[in-house]
């Protein structure tokens, strides 16, 4: 339990105040023991980082696999545009998402390759979700005959954009601004049987 609660507070205070504004201090603060006893659980804030980054990465997995659910008889645009909306949501209010993106912009250094192998999986599951809407919306003539790639590669850089977004503006803004990518990218990848 105090392993568990270890890493969460670690999330919270890593995504709050960074990686190298976070002490060993704060952290057992927040659990609410002293500060030699966050040796019975891990070797040190290295150690402590390593598992948030894992759990981090286990969550944002999760939230892809069991949040993002819809019916087979849905549209090709209503299944993409749950994918785009819940994960950007949860990026958006999240402190794993406001973590993820802090990591994600702002690496330390010393952590840079595993960072980027966790961005690189987690990109990987959305890949892995949405290839298969975007092949059947091809199947059913609802999307452009494009090349896969190319689609997959404008879906994740108009989420990314919006990551960044977020870090300079407010959520009305970025309200605004999500909703104008979705049209945008709805309208150059469809059809004419892809809808209006």
């Amino acid at each position: 339990m105090t392993h568990y609660k270890i890493i969460q507070i670690s999330i919270d205070l890593f995504a709050e105040t960074g990686y190298h504004n976070t002490s060993l201090s704060d952290i057992a603060r927040g659990v609410g023991i002293k500060k030699p006893s966050l040796y019975n659980h891990f070797d040190s804030k290295d150690a402590i980082f390593l598992a948030v980054l894992e759990e981090l990465k286990q969550r944002v997995v999760d939230i892809i696999l069991q949040e993002i659910t819809y019916n087979d008889k849905d549209t090709t645009e209503k299944k993409l545009y749950q994918i785009f909306d819940k994960y950007t949501e949860w990026m958006t209010d999240s402190k794993e998402g406001q973590l993820f993106k802090r990591l994600t912009f702002f690496p330390p250094e010393a952590f840079a390759e595993e960072i980027k192998h966790v961005f690189l999986q987690v990109e990987a599951q959305i890949t892995e979700t949405i290839l298969p809407v975007l092949e059947q919306g091809q199947a059913e003539k609802h999307i452009r005959p494009m090349d896969r790639e190319t689609l997959l590669s404008a879906f994740h850089t108009m989420m990314d954009g919006l990551f960044l977004e977020e870090h300079y503006y407010g959520k009305d803004v970025l309200t605004d601004r999500k909703k104008a990518s979705w049209e945008i990218f709805w309208a150059g990848i469809r059809t004419d049987e892809g809808g209006v």
